[in-house]
């Protein structure tokens, strides 16, 4: 008898174990079956993620026509942080693991959705932005319109007006510049001709530099300017024959601010000495004897718009048509140099092409462009 309950009590206890195995079985097999769906989703969201990585790899932002605004480069790289944080969260069990297949149905078809939005947003044409260009050559910023003899050197004179407007004037403030100046005393070279402000010694000078004969200078100008934060139109004309200009006085030298004459000089010297030793044409800086871009703050912090040079000796009722009808210099006239607008904001600030389609400015340095 006694055999006997014993023997029900040991097949109990087998029949027990059996059955925690089984459902210890069980229960791995679900475990394994669980693991096995979460990788697999974890995988669908990194295949997710590639692909939206990818796509804005091989998008342009811009403003040209199939390029994609910059603001809308959010909207991807917000997904793509979307999917990387539900990624960590199942990592981590933030998401349980039965919530697993439907949180990632959901941030997939919303990421979908945003993918589709983003695609919309591609341009279907060029976007004109009106916009002015603020250049802080103190602070390095530039305007480099590259080297071209037809810059600096002239046959029967040549005129040189642009826009410009100042933040602040300083002791020197190269505006527009083709000059350079080795600044060795001893065997002095000077080449080209520059627009500039020099306010050293208590002088307020509006003036042009033009190089003579490698040494010298011939520096016109009007003390007294103080004119900050507006506009102003500022033209110089260098006419060394005194050809015929439209007046009763033709002279070597005129300057005008707003269309009108502040300045007129006569000078014995008429060989104003080009610059061709490959320097550049700088816009609010200037360039070192070496060619290299300045850093001696004696830059322009300021604005320039609407620059023209031309290899003619131009009128002043000419000058003032062209400050007043900006926009009517085609780039087709037979006398036009180059010119650049500078009123939109540039489709690539290293390369911006003028007026004339024959050369490209770039920008450099302390810049901004100024939507309007």
């Amino acid at each position: 008898m006694e055999f006997n309950r014993k023997s029900n009590f040991g097949i109990l206890a087998f029949l027990m174990c059996l059955m925690s195995l089984s459902f210890s079985m069980s229960s791995c097999k679900k475990n394994e079956e669980e693991t096995v769906k979460i990788y697999e989703y974890r995988e669908q969201i990194g295949k997710k993620i590639k692909e939206l990585t990818d796509l804005l790899s091989a998008s342009n932002f811009g403003y040209l026509k199939d390029m994609y605004p910059e603001t809308s480069r959010k909207m991807l790289e917000e997904s793509i942080a979307d999917l990387k944080n539900l990624l960590e969260e199942i990592k981590v069990q933030t998401v349980a693991v039965s919530n697993v297949p439907q949180e990632t149905n959901n941030r997939i078809n919303s990421v979908n959705n945003t993918v589709q939005q983003f695609l919309a947003t591609k341009r279907t044409e060029d976007l004109i932005v009106p916009a002015e260009l603020h250049v802080n050559g103190k602070s390095g910023g530039y305007i480099d319109f590259g080297y071209r003899p037809e810059f600096s050197q002239f046959t029967n004179g040549f005129t040189v007006e642009t826009w410009v407007k100042f933040v602040d004037l300083g002791s020197f403030d190269f505006i527009l510049s083709t000059f350079i100046d080795n600044q060795y005393p001893a065997d002095t070279y000077r080449y080209g001709w520059a627009i500039n402000y020099y306010g050293e010694g208590g002088n307020s000078l509006m003036r042009m530099t033009y190089a003579l004969g490698k040494s010298d200078l011939f520096e016109p100008g009007i003390n007294g300017f103080s004119t900050k934060n507006q506009w102003l139109h500022l033209a110089y004309v260098w006419n060394p024959a005194k050809t015929a200009d439209g007046s009763s006085s033709p002279a070597t030298f005129k300057m005008y601010i707003n269309g009108e004459l502040v300045k007129q000089e006569n000078w014995g010297q008429t060989n104003y000495t080009p610059n061709l030793t490959g320097t550049r044409l700088i816009g609010l800086n200037h360039c070192s004897f070496d060619g290299s871009i300045a850093v001696d703050g004696k830059g322009t912090n300021g604005y320039m718009k609407h620059m023209h040079i031309w290899n003619s000796v131009k009128s002043q009722a000419s000058l003032q048509t062209i400050m007043n009808s900006p926009e009517s210099v085609t780039g087709t006239e037979t006398d036009l140099v180059c010119g650049w607008k500078f009123t939109q904001i540039a489709y690539d600030d290293n390369s911006i092409t003028d007026i004339t389609g024959k050369y490209t400015a770039k920008l450099g340095g302390a810049y901004t462009w100024k939507e309007l």
